[in-house]
Parts: structure tokens; sequence; C-alpha cells
């Protein structure tokens, strides 16, 4: 069973200097994305430094009291999502422990090996899916493509087996041509963006913890509602970006997709309708084939992702 192929192939379009990525559109229905240009406005540096030369000394004194106090009662009572460790660093024991040393690694690495190396991934994937065929074709040897079926599917069964890495695996298997077209036309058009806003740790913990998501959801959801299937795999990178997909969403709700080119859509109203729609095919069994409780799994991981940012909860 295959992951739904992703409908949308955005056209994004930033007026906002951090978020521009133009890019153009090919699948249909298309989505033209663009966000809105949010102002700032600020006091003219003239008048506050008029203000501080017309203040008394002894106020002064009390504001720099009082903006000692504050910042030690803030640093008290707010938890930082960077140095919780007991050593008064983050993870693993202090600011150079062994996760920040790890994180500043992956960090350092430029943007674009994390993009196009996913992309690369899935195109390796989907190569060897057609090399096994091939050979099962030409030789009657499937034991190219069981291999495959064992290490690149999510099923229930290959987690009974103790093949646990399916889990992640899965998210960069396509054995479908439109399959990886759609998907990775779709990724091309929405990741710069949300790498752009997370960074090369932040992505890859939204890419790869929604494709965990979204494959124990399909499971789960085969296993216990739907036990015709229970022994049917799904494998696709939909359910990750889906999560990305929602999480921009979340950063962005006002944000316009224009579906089909014509009709506009604020991202969240397009969010919702994804989820109402992919919800309704898994409760009616609909769309035999699909993923859909993957891809519910994928969206609800992206807004999670997004509510523990806002919570600095990692």
């Amino acid at each position: 069973m295959n992951r739904a192929l992703l409908t949308c192939s955005p056209l994004l379009r930033s007026t906002s200097t951090p978020l521009r990525t133009p890019v153009f559109a090919f699948l249909k229905p298309r989505i033209c994305l663009s966000a809105q240009k949010h102002g700032l406005c600020a006091r003219p540096l003239t008048q506050l430094a008029i203000r501080a030369f017309r203040t008394p000394s002894s106020e002064l004194r009390q504001q720099s009291v009082w903006h000692f106090l504050s910042s030690r009662i803030s640093q008290a009572t707010h938890r930082s999502g960077i140095s919780r460790g007991r050593s008064g660093g983050g993870y693993g024991g202090g600011p150079q422990g062994p996760w920040q040393r790890l994180r500043a690694r992956i960090n350092a690495i430029p943007s674009n090996y994390i993009f196009w190396g996913i992309i690369g991934l899935n195109g390796v994937v989907f190569a060897t899916w057609q090399l096994a065929w091939v050979k099962y074709q030409s030789t009657r040897d499937g034991s190219s493509y069981i291999w495959m079926m064992q290490n690149f599917v999510a099923s229930a069964e290959n987690l009974r087996n103790g093949r646990w890495w399916t889990l992640l695996t899965c998210c960069f298997s396509h054995e479908d041509t439109m399959h990886l077209l759609f998907n990775g036309f779709t990724y091309y058009f929405m990741a710069p963006l949300v790498l752009s806003i997370l960074g090369n740790v932040g992505f890859l913990g939204l890419y790869l913890g929604g494709g965990l998501v979204s494959s124990f959801a399909g499971i789960a959801w085969r296993e216990y509602h739907q036990p015709n299937t229970r022994n049917a795999g799904a494998h696709g990178a939909s359910g990750a970006i889906y999560s990305v997909i929602s999480f921009f969403a979340c950063v962005a709700p006002t944000a316009t997709f224009a579906l089909f080119g014509i009709i506009p859509l604020p991202a969240w109203a397009f969010v919702t309708g994804i989820f109402v729609y992919d919800g309704y095919s898994a409760v009616k069994d609909k769309r035999a084939g699909t993923d859909t409780a993957g891809h519910i799994g994928g969206l609800l991981a992206g807004i999670g992702y997004f509510v523990a940012k806002r919570l600095r909860i990692f």
C-alpha cells in the first residue's frame, strides 16, 4: 500500500526577506503560496537618546536595579530550550556536552546538503526498487524485491520481526514513478522555506519525526481498524512532507495558497481541508491503496512540533 500522492505543488513567493524562495510549479492542482509582509516600526533613535539624557540619575539607578531583579526572576522561572542541563548547559552535560556538539556539527553543514541529501536518498531507494523489479522480471529471482519489502516498507509484520528501522526507511521509499514525482516536487517547493526557519537540526527533527508518527499511525490504523489489511504496508514521503506543510501553516496561517492557481485559500484552511478529507477517507475506508491514516499522523506531527517549539519543550 502506497502512501497517498500529494496533489499539491506550491509556488512559494515570499515578500519577506528571510522567506524569499521563488519556485515554479508544474503539477496539477497547483498551489501558489505567498506570505504577507509584516512591517516593523520602532521609535527613532534620537528620541530614545534625548529621553536617556533627560532621565535623572536616581531614576536610572532604580531602573538598573529593577532590570537586574527582573532578569534574575525570569531566569529562575522560565525554561530555556537549550540550557537545561544539570551543569547549567544543554543536554549531554553542559553547553559543550555530546548532544550540543552534535547539534553544532549538524547545523554547521550547509543547508543545501541537507535539502539535496534527502532528495538523493529518495532517488537511490527508487532506483533500487526498479533494479529489484527488473531482476525479478528477467530472472524470476524475487530475493532483491523481497529484501526491499522487508527493509523499506512500514508494516506490522516488519515490526514483529524486529525490523524497526523500516519506520524511517519507508519515508525515503517510492516504488512508483508518479508517487516519487508528486512527493519530490512538493518537497522541493516546501522544504527550503521551513529549512530556513528551523535550521538543519530542527528541520531534520520535524521531517524524521513526522515520518515516524506517520508510520506508527498507519500501522496502528490498519492493525485495529482495518483487520483485512493489517498485513499490508506503506511507504512514501507523504507523511513527512505533510508534517512540513502543517508546520508552515502554523507559522504563517494567513499565507495564501492559490488552489489550481485560481482559488485563494489561507494556509490554515488548506491544512484543515486535507485533514478533513483524509480523515473522512480513513474512517469510511475510501481511497484504497492510500495510507490516509499516515497522512493524518503527519499533519498532527507538524502541528505538535510547532506547539512544542512555542512551549520551548526542545
